[in-house]
């Protein structure tokens, strides 16, 4: 009789255990929310159709895809979706997959480029991207939806190229405040000036040495050398920029021809330190070994430019050469060709700091504009 007590008992402290645990304030809720947002956009599949050119000459195209995806800005008080950084030109945007986040569990759908049709968005989907596009994310518990516009930007015109714009006269408005020259030393026996660095300028004397000035051109001293003047070049240009790895130091290239060499260019480099307590530096000459086939060739109506960390040279024999050694080797680059239109390469070259490349033709004065785009 104990044994059937007892199990009675058991049976009842279950039943009143179960009952308790029904009506506890510690039961799990499902939430359903009535507000929502778009919290993340980014594309993680976007193809590229490359154009090259093979060994033979021709023109090919390859598939690839892009390696770097832009950054996405949300502005959910204008409601748009963009990107900043632009995407190559070669970037196919009728088939992108993306990957969309919402709050709250929201539904995210995709309106039709053709109807009102609304369409459920799908990570595995490839969406149409090229004009912009219009996309809901509707609230998990309501009829309340967010709509966004997404515009994925890309570039127009062909990307890692130079491209070129001839410029016209209405380009070029007549400047009302004419530049006023004044004359800062007389007789400073100067033939002909070289070019300038953060902290020095150079000319030619009138007996053919190399004079620097430190102090904006009030007096001239000869520069030092490290090999005979003989070597310098007599028809020339200049170049000089700020070195990255030393601060107050300017790189410097003067590069030109002279009698010694009939094939190729003669460079030489200079390190002009302009740092408190710095020590005078010297022009130092590059001689061109046998073994360097990829020497400056001899050319008339040279000029040197920096132009987004590149070091070109562009004369007058239709090409434009590149060094990435700091003037010791130069070659040709796809990326760096002069306009088709020209037919004559007697030209003056120059560059803003707008990010543009300038040439002028001497022989017609048509001027064209170049832009890189990275």
């Amino acid at each position: 009789m104990k044994r059937y007590i007892y199990t009675l008992c058991l049976v009842m402290a279950s039943l009143v255990l179960y009952t308790s645990c029904l009506g506890s304030d510690d039961d799990p809720e499902v939430t359903f929310y009535d507000d929502t947002a778009i919290t993340k956009f980014m594309l993680t599949t976007v193809n590229r159709y490359v154009h090259t050119t093979t060994s033979a000459g021709k023109d090919s195209v390859y598939k690839s895809t892009l390696s770097k995806m832009p950054v996405f800005h949300i502005d959910h008080y204008q409601g748009k979706i963009y990107n900043t950084d632009s995407l190559p030109e070669d970037c196919d945007l009728t088939h992108v997959l993306a990957s969309i986040s919402s709050m709250n569990n929201g539904t995210v759908v995709i309106k039709s480029l053709t109807s009102d049709t609304l369409n459920y968005y799908s990570s595995t989907d490839s969406i149409d991207f090229s004009k912009p596009r219009e996309i809901r994310v509707y609230a998990f518990n309501s009829d309340i939806f967010r709509t966004y516009e997404v515009t994925v930007n890309k570039h127009q015109v062909k990307t890692g190229v130079l491209t070129w714009e001839k410029m016209g006269a209405e380009d070029f408005p007549v400047d009302t405040e004419k530049a006023k020259w004044e004359q800062t030393v007389k007789k400073a026996g100067l033939r002909q000036f070289i070019g300038a660095g953060a902290a020095e300028a150079y000319a030619f004397a009138n007996d053919g040495r190399l004079m620097v000035s430190k102090d904006q051109g009030a007096t001239w001293t000869a520069d030092s050398l490290d090999e005979a003047s003989s070597l310098l070049p007599s028809k020339f240009a200049f170049v000089s920029w700020p070195l990255a790895t030393n601060d107050s130091t300017d790189y410097q290239l003067l590069i030109g021809t002279n009698d010694q060499n009939s094939t190729a260019c003669v460079v030489w480099r200079k390190l002009a330190e302009y740092a408190l307590e710095s020590e005078p530096s010297k022009w130092v000459y590059i001689p061109m070994e046998s073994y360097n086939v990829y020497y400056l060739p001899k050319m008339e109506n040279l000029n040197l430019l920096r132009y987004k960390g590149h070091i070109l040279a562009i004369g007058d024999n239709g090409k434009i050469y590149e060094s990435r050694d700091k003037g010791i080797t130069w070659k040709t680059n796809k990326a760096f060709t002069l306009p088709s239109e020209l037919t004559a390469y007697h030209l003056s070259a120059a560059t803003d700091d707008n990010g543009y490349l300038w040439i002028k033709s001497l022989d017609d004065n048509c001027v064209w504009r170049g832009f890189l785009i990275e």
